[in-house]
């Protein structure tokens, strides 16, 4: 019986198109609530509309290599952060020491290199490493003619023949070869390992 009453009602309420009025339907409006982070909705009539906010969807925290803007809505998260995994490298790079100026080309947790005298640098990292046990292996572009120049991780200042330990936030770096001494080649190139 309330679907004959609710068809009658329908058919009543039919304009010349065919086409009913919201009051000709059973249920003449939706309710939209607002879920989790969100913000508005409503009751809007059928053909209406309402709004629904981003009242904060999203809930991030910056953290230790981690740095964020914006907190709600658009949020762009960029991890600086090291690599963490042991099979990894934790920083790497390649740089010029040609004419006793270092220029960096591209590196990888490395904010700068020292140059100290002829072919000694400190390499300095962006973000220290848990302590000083890391590998360092290093290479180099051929000099001029074919001379290709050692690089190692110094532990002896050449100059003074003092004692350098590598930190967990720099280590020292020497480029030369027997019979030629310390040079400046164009292309220092090294990776660190822990």
């Amino acid at each position: 019986m309330t679907q004959a009453l609710n068809l009658a009602n329908f058919a009543n309420n039919l304009n010349t198109s065919g086409q009913t009025s919201n009051s000709g339907l059973q249920n003449s409006t939706i309710t939209i609530a607002a879920g989790t982070g969100l913000s508005g909705g409503g009751t809007p009539a059928l053909g209406g509309s309402v709004t629904l906010n981003n009242a904060g969807v999203i809930s991030v925290a910056a953290g230790t290599g981690i740095s964020l803007s914006g907190s709600a809505g658009s949020v762009t998260i960029t991890n600086s952060a090291p690599a963490t995994a042991s099979t990894v490298a934790k920083a790497w790079c390649n740089f010029n020491s040609n004419g006793g100026s270092i220029s960096i080309y591209a590196s990888y947790n490395i904010s700068s290199v020292t140059y100290n005298s002829t072919g000694y640098f400190t390499a300095n990292f962006s973000s220290s490493l848990a302590d000083a046990n890391y590998a360092v292996m290093g290479t180099n572009s051929v000099d001029t003619g074919t001379n290709q120049f050692t690089v190692t991780q110094a532990f002896v200042n050449p100059t003074s023949g003092a004692l350098v330990s590598p930190s967990a936030s720099s280590f020292v770096l020497s480029c030369g070869q027997a019979g030629y001494g310390s040079r400046n080649p164009q292309n220092v190139m090294f990776v660190v390992f822990r």
